[in-house]
């Protein structure tokens, strides 16, 4: 009965032997699957951050084909503008010219008229307070030009930054949102 039961005992080993193997087999496969589905998983993640990166990529390049095409809007503008101011001061400075002119023959008669008046013996003439009101008027035009260039162009260069300022903090409240 013992090498009846030593002979079971070795098949009954052998048969958990088989049982622990077939078991080994099939958790190692149990593996496998899971290790392919992981690596399928892995793939279609990372084309789909592909594709995100590159969506994204594309959204940005178009948002800084607007912010380029706004800023030459905003330059070309900006430019017109200061040419245009520049055409006013150069009619301003004409006019003034004209007015410089015109005063400049008023004076003239003026000094004609008191020598005419002195050489009559009404009066003596006195051109000092004439040509230094001319001297003041000239002195202020000058200066008023000036300031007026100056703030001008500090008009128009400070409305073209704000609006590339407006530009880009458009862009920016774009791409946070998204």
């Amino acid at each position: 009965m013992l090498a009846l039961l030593k002979s079971r005992a070795w098949q009954f080993l052998a048969l958990v032997l088989a049982v622990l193997l077939l078991w080994q087999s099939l958790a190692r496969q149990v593996d496998r699957v899971a290790a392919f589905s992981a690596r399928a998983d892995l793939a279609m993640e990372r084309a789909a951050a592909a594709a995100a990166a590159a969506e994204t990529s594309e959204r940005y390049r178009k948002l800084e084909g607007t912010y380029r095409e706004n800023l030459d809007t905003i330059a070309r503008e900006s430019g017109q503008a200061q040419a245009r101011a520049a055409a006013d001061a150069d009619a301003a400075r004409v006019a003034a010219g004209r007015l410089r002119g015109d005063l400049a023959d008023y004076i003239t008669a003026h000094r004609a008229a008191a020598q005419a008046r002195a050489a009559a013996g009404q009066c003596a003439p006195d051109a000092g307070a004439l040509d230094l009101l001319a001297e003041l008027q000239r002195r202020a035009d000058e200066r008023a030009g000036e300031l007026a260039r100056i703030a001008d162009d500090a008009r128009g260069r400070g409305s073209a930054c704000e609006r590339s300022y407006d530009s880009a903090s458009l862009l920016m409240r774009g791409t946070q949102d998204r």
